[in-house]
This record gives C-alpha cells, sequence and structure tokens, in this order.
C-alpha cells in the first residue's frame, strides 16, 4: 500500500500541473500584445511538457510496482505512444541541443496523442481510486 500511495504522490504532481495548463499570464505583464500572446503559449506549452514528463513518471512505477488496471493496461499496450512519451519527457528533463527537439516531436507529431495521453491520466485517476482509500479520507476530513 506504502508503494502505490507513493506512486499516486507522482500521479497528483501531474495532476496539479494539469490544473494550470492554461493559467493566463494575465494583465500587468507590461508586455506588448503580440509578445504577451506568445509568452501565454510559450509558458503553457512549458506547463504541458512537464506534465507530460511527470505522467511518464507514473507510468514507470506502475510497471515497477507490477500494477494493473484494464483500462490503464490497455492504454498502455500501446506501445508506440509509450515510447514516445519516455522520449518526450528525455526531451523535457534532459538537456537538448536543438531548441525543439526530435525527440519531442515524436509524441506531438503521433496522430491521437493528446486524446491518449487525455485517456491515459483519467484511467490513472480512476485506478487510484478505486485502489486507495481516497473517498473514505475525503469523507473524514470533510466531516
Amino acid at each position: 500500500m506504502e508503494k502505490l500511495i507513493s506512486l499516486h504522490k507522482h500521479w497528483l504532481n501531474a495532476d496539479s500541473v494539469k490544473e494550470v495548463i492554461a493559467t493566463e499570464i494575465g494583465d500587468d505583464h507590461g508586455l506588448p500584445e503580440g509578445l504577451a500572446d506568445f509568452a501565454e503559449l510559450h509558458s503553457s506549452f512549458a506547463r504541458l511538457s512537464v506534465l507530460y514528463g511527470l505522467i511518464y513518471v507514473v507510468i514507470e512505477g506502475y510497471k515497477e510496482l507490477k500494477c494493473t488496471n484494464p483500462k490503464v493496461d490497455e492504454l498502455l499496450s500501446q506501445e508506440h505512444f509509450v515510447d514516445a512519451l519516455r522520449l518526450f519527457r528525455n526531451s523535457t528533463f534532459h538537456f537538448q541541443k536543438d531548441p525543439i527537439p526530435e525527440k519531442a516531436m515524436k509524441f506531438l507529431e503521433l496522430p491521437e496523442s493528446e486524446s491518449w495521453i487525455r485517456a491515459l491520466h483519467l484511467a490513472f485517476k480512476k485506478f487510484f481510486e478505486a485502489e486507495l482509500p481516497i473517498k473514505e479520507m475525503m469523507d473524514k476530513l470533510n466531516a
């Protein structure tokens, strides 16, 4: 149970980044409008890159702990997505000489990669909710 709680912590890290992907810079930045739009887009992509990398960490832990769940396993059986996401994670968290590395583009250019990773994130959420007493803990906290 302790190892699964640790894995859930990694999923929570990813989920917290997911919640701020589209956060706007705001109006008090002092940047010209075109530059502000570019900065907002760049900032959103940077957060998305971190989210994707953190989701791969959850995949690694899930596999290492030999967890099983029909929906998660179905999504992870699509190895072309998993391997491309691994390379994307590497391009995010390891120095790359190219500003837009081929490693990152491999995942981004895969048809349906965005749908796949959204489905995986949701499948992990449901997996943790089924395996851990999350609802019970929340009920106790709200009592």
